[in-house]
């Protein structure tokens, strides 16, 4: 688990990755950032609420 101030900018960088995906024509760029996403998500902590389920979906 990480420390609050670490759980801040990861936040941060979150919302960013969030942006850039919706943002993004590409598929193949899509997915990579959806990745990242996803490995945030978990970095922050499984049980985090601090992003809507829905905000990102996995690229078809």
């Amino acid at each position: 688990m990480v420390k609050n101030d670490e759980r801040f900018f990861f936040i941060i960088e979150l919302g960013r990755l969030l942006d850039e995906y919706h943002k993004c024509p590409y598929k193949a760029v899509k997915k990579s950032i959806y990745e990242d996403i996803v490995l945030l998500r978990h970095a922050i902590g499984p049980d985090s609420n601090d992003m809507p389920a829905g905000s990102a979906k996995r690229p078809s």
